[in-house]
């Protein structure tokens, strides 16, 4: 991170996390909160919830999210929600933006479309809003941050240690659950980009299936948990290829900026049909394109300068990433045939970047960092300490 700071608050935050009963593990899957409340337990930051949830070990009863009854919002700094809270379309929380409220609301907006300000004109009131699949070229609204899937430490675990990048095969991994129904920025990118790079990288595209999951029970849960987000032969083959296709995404125009706007949603809808491209994309972030970043593998996606993507700490072109410019996909390919070191460079790189700006304790610091800024973050008590 640029600054190396953290909002030390002498108060608490608590997250409001999806409160059903009876319903899978896996269907409440809260990454983007669990990602910042690792972070948080790292840094000390006492942190509560309206109910238990996230269990830290299959041996224990120990959750990372502890619910004390004892402990509402009121008595709290910050109140954060994730979308669950919008796509299992159950009310806010009673009382949450009330007028004498002394805390800061927060929303983790992790949802494909741009609808939820439209359906539910309630969910812009947050103070924050931390956007993943944020588009620089949109006009989201002053309260909007952009944000990523970052890394939680179950992802981290797997990809401890990876080997050398001489050790890698060489191979591009590509492992789309929707290959070739899905997205339009995918299936156009693959169309144009892997007849083109498999004179380079060997085509690795086996998919995991849940029939072949592990006996170990801690591997168990942990897909279970995930809504069948985990595989380690996934994480084994991820961490043995030298590069990994992440593109995916939808075109949509670039006017009017307002992404919820019928007219924008209608012209993506225009341009998915009739299999046309624009430069903005939306819903472009993935839990495979962190993966690939911390693994060490050479990450394909589309050039993010050019398509409008916007994160905390942008990722350098050529430098972290590849990214493909889809009116020129042959320079791509010319550029690493000629310059083939190119790619063990931008492993190092890729997965540096990863580490030190998108594990849970720089998350969390950023997400501090950026409500400190706001006026309603004087009200809080805290003392900024410098971390060396």
């Amino acid at each position: 991170m640029n600054s190396e700071y953290l909002a030390k608050f002498s108060e608490k935050i608590y997250f409001y996390c999806d409160p059903r009963e009876g319903v899978p593990e896996g269907d409440k899957f809260q990454h983007f909160l669990i990602c910042f409340a690792e972070g948080l337990k790292e840094l000390g930051i006492p942190f509560f919830s309206n109910v238990n949830y996230w269990q830290e070990s299959s041996e224990n009863d120990e959750y990372l999210f502890k619910h004390d009854p004892k402990i509402t919002p009121d008595d709290c700094s910050v109140v954060v929600l994730q979308n669950n809270w919008y796509s299992i379309d159950i009310p806010l929380p009673d009382n949450l933006f009330h007028s004498d409220r002394k805390y800061i609301t927060v929303y983790f907006d992790g949802e494909d479309s741009d609808k939820t300000y439209v359906e539910k004109p309630e969910f812009r009131q947050f103070d924050y809003i931390f956007r993943l699949h944020y588009n620089s070229k949109l006009n989201y609204g002053k309260n909007f941050h952009p944000w990523s899937y970052g890394l939680s430490n179950r992802i981290l675990q797997e990809l401890q240690e990876v080997p050398n990048f001489s050790q890698k095969q060489k191979q591009l991994l590509i492992n789309f659950r929707h290959w070739k129904a899905g997205h339009p920025v995918r299936n156009l990118s693959c169309k144009e980009f892997i007849p083109r790079i498999q004179n380079i990288l060997k085509i690795d595209n086996y998919i995991d299936s849940p029939d072949n999951l592990p006996d170990d029970s801690y591997h168990t849960l942990q897909w279970s948990r995930t809504g069948g987000r985990h595989y380690p032969n996934y994480y084994k083959r991820l961490k043995n290829s030298a590069a990994c296709a992440c593109f995916g995404g939808f075109f949509v125009p670039s006017f009017p900026s307002n992404p919820g706007n019928i007219i924008n949603r209608t012209g993506k809808q225009i341009l998915n049909m009739l299999k046309l491209k624009s430069n903005t994309i939306v819903q472009w972030d993935s839990w495979r394109f962190w993966e690939s970043l911390a693994a060490g593998c050479v990450t394909f996606h589309l050039d993010f300068e050019k398509y409008g993507i916007a994160l905390p700490v942008m990722p350098k072109n050529w430098q972290h990433y590849i990214g493909i410019d889809l009116d020129n996909v042959q320079a791509t390919i010319d550029k690493i045939a000629k310059n083939p070191e190119i790619l063990e460079e931008i492993s190092t790189s890729g997965r540096l970047l990863a580490l030190e700006n998108y594990s849970p304790v720089p998350l969390a610091i950023r997400f501090l960092e950026t409500i400190s800024k706001n006026k309603t973050a004087d009200n809080m008590s805290r003392e900024i300490v410098e971390i060396k």
